[in-house]
Parts: structure tokens; sequence; C-alpha cells
């Protein structure tokens, strides 16, 4: 990145900070007017709303600034958590992480964020965050939460941390002792496979609790999850001695049956699920389960009629479209089978659901989709079933006693439906102009503090929940520039230019923006309407005739920046632009001259390094460019190219383990770059690992089907 002097930043900075103050001066907050029926209490969100504002118009920013981070966060905490119970937990991650970020300590938002964790499968965030729950309780002389010790415990079981899950279950069921906590402890006996201790509790159990059918049908459950499925199916057999339309224990007693043997126990399986249909005829698991059954049978059309049953009752049944679509495939029904494997994959929000059923999905798809000539799209979805495959894999190696996961159901989350999904939209945009006008606030009291890294965060949340907040991309645009991330300010600001084209300030930090991002043609663009009011002798004037020079006119750009250079020597940024400018025309010589001189005046500037090494590669100065790009590399650049250009360097000369280290981390910053990984490829080949080899070849090949870049950078070897 070209970087400003520092007499050149300097006068940036303070032309910003004049810039911010005009803007925020007689500012008014976007605030929204709050409604509340007569006679209705405010809710605690509300009043911290109302109570932000009416300081905030009393003068008392620092207390307004705290009623609007507790406004927000609890706002946010429950818009995450109505996403999580909607079965769309991905999607409630970063409003969680939203909220944490204003109230970190909240205790009651750790362990929402954790049992939704819980439920989308997130072991280790489940984990961290119970953990860190518990952490803070002790650390401020509070007792232990018992429900940040369950959901400690469930996470350790997802990880197949057993052992340590048990003594968390122990310590819960000291503290709070009972029927849930001794079966809790009981199903982690179990999952840990000892039974003894197991089957210990639960006959005290049956002493305490009474010795009833729903005992017996719970345990039951937890001897199935366990797969210790005779025992199980004793405790089912058992519970409907006790109560022959007790709910759910036919069924039980059937899907045993047939997790224990298979097809051999279909004969028995089937009848108890017909017995679960006279208890309750709506059950779509009832009509999945025996839609298998006849699946396997080859008795299609009653298998077909009983998983169409299922989806009428539960539209969102993942289960029910895959045995379908294995059905039409049999059947040579294509179009059919291809339907029912992509409306499973559509539903499917969370991938690791069912031990990541979804992949068989996926591979299906893949198969018949090659099968009628769709090469492309056909592996791309046999790549996504690989991918799976080795993520499913994973998490099988991280448990340690085989593959069973007890986990607990908190009956928080369901399946999604885009009903659901529509309606919370509809009131998260709502919610969202209360938002932002909070997070609004809290930007200009920052900016007017002279925070302006705070003041564009806030701003870019406001943007976020309400993109149409007055002057939002402006004062957004303005605080980043102010922050000095300047790539970051040029979205922003390239939206507030749109509105207001008129506004020299903005243009002039757009324009500037660019230039150090080395946008040079845009740079040139957007300065160019300003041409007669610009004062060459200025940041600005640097950057509309440095831009000219590199991506405009040639001659009138560097007939400007020569004169420049001759008034300021001294300013590295103006040997870089004529460095820059030189290169554009292939003159390497003389690029790599100015180059140099730029860095004997800022010995550290990262980008001029980088255009040095480029100019040296096309002199065939290969060693003097590694040497560049090796200390570009060691100070942490975050130029994917950099680790490419330097790995495949490294490859020529021979330092092949040197090599493939820098080309992965090229591919890990910029995965889609087919020749990183063609040259990765190359690398791996040569380091003796043909197996990577491939996976990358494989990797580059698809990128290129897809039109991904073919060559990475422009410096040719």
């Amino acid at each position: 990145m070209l970087a400003t002097p520092a007499r050149v930043r300097s006068s940036v900075r303070n032309a910003m900070l004049v810039c911010m103050a005009a803007m925020l001066t007689g500012m008014s907050h976007s605030a929204y007017a709050s409604e509340q029926s007569p006679g209705i209490p405010k809710s605690p969100v509300q009043q911290h709303y109302d109570e932000a504002f009416r300081l905030q118009d009393e003068g008392e920013l620092e207390r307004a600034d705290a009623e609007h981070k507790a406004f927000l966060a609890a706002l946010l905490h429950q818009i995450a958590n109505a996403r999580a119970n909607l079965g769309i937990y991905s999607q409630a991650v970063p409003v969680y992480d939203e909220a944490l970020g204003l109230m970190p300590n909240s205790i009651d938002l750790n362990l929402d964020y954790a049992a939704a964790a819980l439920d989308g499968f997130d072991w280790n965030k489940a984990k961290t965050l119970a953990s860190t729950t518990l952490e803070f309780l002790k650390r401020n002389g509070q007792p232990p939460n018992p429900a940040a010790i369950s959901l400690l415990a469930q996470a350790m079981m997802g990880l197949g941390e057993y052992k340590e899950a048990v003594e968390q279950f122990k310590t819960l069921a000291d503290l709070q002792p009972g029927f849930e906590s001794s079966y809790a402890l009981a199903g982690a006996y179990l999952a840990l496979g000892d039974k003894a201790n197991g089957s210990k509790i639960f006959t005290e159990m049956q002493a305490q609790f009474g010795d009833t059918a729903e005992l017996h049908f719970r345990l039951g459950k937890l001897y199935g999850q366990a797969t210790f499925y005779e025992d199980a199916v004793h405790e089912f057999k058992m519970a409907i001695a006790k109560n022959d339309q007790l709910p759910g224990a036919h069924f039980s007693l059937g899907a045993t049956y047939m997790m224990q043997t298979g097809e051999p126990s279909y004969g028995e399986a089937e009848p108890e699920l017909r017995k679960e249909l006279t208890v309750d005829s709506r059950q779509p698991l009832v009509y999945v389960a025996l839609g298998r059954i006849e699946l396997i049978q080859h008795r299609f059309g009653d298998a077909e009629s009983d998983l169409k049953r299922a989806i009428e009752l539960d539209p969102l049944n993942t289960a029910a479209y895959a045995l379908l679509g294995q059905l039409y495939t049999e059947l040579g029904r294509i179009d059919d089978a291809e339907a029912a494997f992509r409306k499973q994959i559509a539903i499917t929000m969370v991938p690791a659901k069912n031990e990541y059923e979804v992949e068989r999905a996926h591979f299906c798809l893949g198969r018949l989709l090659i099968k009628r000539g769709d090469l492309a799209n056909g592996r791309k979805e046999l790549d996504i079933s690989r991918d799976l495959l080795i993520e499913k894999a994973q998490q099988a190696e991280s448990r340690l006693h085989g593959n069973t996961v007890f986990k607990l159901q908190n009956g928080k989350t369901h399946e999604a439906n885009p009903e659901e999904i529509e309606e919370q939209e509809k009131l998260e945009g709502e919610a969202g102009h209360m938002i932002a006008s909070s997070y609004d606030s809290l930007g200009v009291h920052a900016a007017t503090a002279g925070d302006f890294g705070a003041a564009a965060s806030y701003f870019r949340r406001a943007a976020h929940w309400d993109l149409k907040l007055g002057n939002i991309d402006n004062k957004w645009g303005r605080a980043t520039f102010a922050a000095g991330n300047y790539s970051d300010a040029v979205g922003p600001l390239n939206r507030a230019l749109a509105l207001h084209p008129e506004d020299d300030g903005i243009r002039s930090m757009l324009g500037m923006s660019l230039f150090v991002t080395q946008d040079y043609a845009q740079t040139y663009l957007v300065l160019q309407p300003m041409e007669t009011r610009i004062d060459a002798n200025t940041p600005v004037g640097l950057a509309y005739f440095g831009s000219m020079a590199i991506a405009g006119d040639y001659q009138k750009g560097m007939a400007q920046l020569q004169l420049l250079e001759a008034a300021h020597p001294e300013a590295e940024e103006i040997h870089q632009a004529l460095g820059e400018a030189y290169a554009s025309r292939t003159l390497y010589g003389q690029a790599a001259e100015q180059l140099r001189i730029a860095l004997r005046l800022h010995p550290t500037s990262s980008a001029a390094k980088y255009a040095l090494a480029l100019s040296d590669l096309e002199l065939g100065e290969k060693a003097n460019a590694q040497e560049l790009l090796v200390e570009l590399a060691k100070s942490g650049s975050k130029d994917d190219a950099v680790y490419f250009l330097l790995g495949r360097l490294q490859l020529e000369s021979g330092l092949t383990k040197d090599a493939v280290g820098n080309l992965e981390t090229a591919v890990k910053m910029n995965s889609g770059n087919a020749a990183y990984h063609r040259v990765l490829a190359e690398a791996y080949r040569k380091n003796e690992q043909p197996r990577d080899a491939e996976i990358e070849l494989q990797k580059s090949a698809t990128l290129e089907s897809q039109g991904a870049p073919v060559n990475a950078v422009k410096a040719q070897f």
C-alpha cells in the first residue's frame, strides 16, 4: 500500500479533522421516536432506548452511551435467540457475537449463545462460552451456574471428552439434585461405555421417582442413544406393558429394532410402527421409518405414499426427501430424484445434523448430474460431498470412544420454516431502525471524542441494520478515512459521492483512498472532475497526477510528477509514484531507480518494497526480488501475492519446503486463484507429497473451469 509521507500524512489528517468537525457541528442524531400505547408499561429494552436519548439530549454522553449499549445488547440478544429458535444458527452467530461485543459479561447472553451453539452442533463454541461464564463467576466470587455446567458437560460429550463430561454432570447432580440431573449423569456414563454406573443410577431413579411407563420410556431412549439396543428394547417393552398408549413408545421400540439388526428386524419393527399410528396418526417420523422399510422391500408404491405423507406433516423433513430421492432413482424417475435431493439440500440448515446425512444427498445428486451429461455441476456436488465426508471423519476422530454423541434436548430450536423466517426478517427490519439510531449516536459521540476507529465501527453497524439511515455512508466513510482504513473507506465514500457528486470533500477522500490502495484508474476517474481546483502541491494533487501518469495521460502526469520531485525530493511517495508510472510503461530500470530512492527515504515502506520486487523480477534480478519478498513476508504482509511470488521463487531455487509453506499461506489467503493451487501442486510434487499435489491440481482445474484467475500476478518468470 502506498504510504503517505509524514508531512503529507499530517496534512491529510489535519484536513480530515477539520472536515469531521464541520460534519459534526450541528449534527442531529438519527433517532427514531418511540411509540408506546397509553397505559402499557414499557419493556426494559425500550426503557434503555428512551433513557439513552434523554441523557444524550441533556449532554450526559458517557451515561447515554452506556444506555445505548445496554439497549443494543438486549435487543440483539433477542434477535439472535429468535434466529436460533428458527433453526438458522449460522445466521444467529454474528448477532450473538455483536451483542457479546457490547456486553461480554452478560450471563444470560453467554448461556443462550452456548445453548444455541449446542443445538447447532458447534461444540467448541458451546464449550468456550460455558467455560467463560463459569470462570467469570468464579473470579467474581459467585457460585457456579447449573445451566452453564450442564451446557459445558453436553459440549464435552459432543467433542468426545466423555470422562471430563461425567465429572461436570456429577457436579451438576450435587448442585441441583433431581430427575434431570440424574438422567443426564446416567446418560453420560452410558456414552462412556460404563453401563454398570448408568444402570445403578437408573435403579436409584426408579426407587425415587416411581416405576412408571414414562420413566422406562426415557431410560430406553438413553440406552438406545448409547447403542445398548437390547436394554433399550427391554425398557420400551416395560413402558408399553404399563401403558400401551404412551406416545412415542411403539415408534421407539420399532426404530430400535431397525437400528439393532437392520433389515432382518423389519418384520418386528413394522407392526410397532403401525401401532404407533393408532396412538397418533400424525407423526411424520413414523411414516419415514415405514417408507424406509417399504423402500428396502421394493414396495415402491407404499413407500412413496408414506414418504409423501411424512412431508405433508413435516415439509422440512430432510430424511423423507432423502428416501424419496433414492426411491425415484431406483424407479428411473431422474427428474423427480434430482428435485428430491435438491430439496433435501436446500432445507438442511445444519450440515452436521443426523451424522451429515446431507453428504449422501450431494453425492447422489452429483452422480445423477454426471449421468445426464452435466459434468461441471456434477463434479461440484461430488466435491461438496467429499468435503462433508472429510468433516464428518474429523468429527468422528475427535470422539474418544466411537461415534456416540449424547446430547440433552434443550427444546429451544427446530427446523427453519420459510414463513417464520419471513416474519422474523420483517420484525428485524422494523427493529433495525432503532438499532441503527443507537449505533449512529455512539458513532457521533466517538467521532466527537476523536476516536475515529470506534466511530467507523459504529457507523458500519448502523448501516448494516439500516442503510437508509440519514447520511450514514457519509459519516461512515469519513470516519473510516480519518482512522486510516482506506480500503474500507472506499465503499461508503463511493455511495456517499453518488448522492453528493458536488461535494469536493467526499471526492477528495475517495480519491485519496483509491490512490493509497493503488487503484489508479479509479483514482483518476474520481478526481478528474476537480482538476481545475486541485493544487499539485497537496496530497490530493499527488494522488491525481500520480494516477494520471500511471493510468491516464502519461505525458501530462509525468510532467507534474517531475515538477513535484524537484520541489520535494524528500517525499518518498513522489518517487514511488514515479516508479509506478515508469513500470506502467515497462521502463523497469527507471522504475527500480525511483523505487530504491523511495526505500532509502522510507525503509519500511511495504508498497515500495513490493513494487521494487516486481520491477526486479522483470529485470531478471531474482535474488534481489526474493530478498525483498522475504522481508515483506516476515513483516506479516496481508498481500497473498507476496507469498505466492516468494514461494514460486523459492521453488525455482530449490528451497522446496520453504516454498510449500509460503504457497500454502497464499492459498489460505486467497483460495479462489487457480494459479496458486497449480503452483502449490508442483511444490507438493517436488516435496514428495503426491496425494496433496493431486488434490491441488483438481482444485486448480475446477477453478479454471469456473473462470478463476489463471495468472496470479503480472510479473513473469
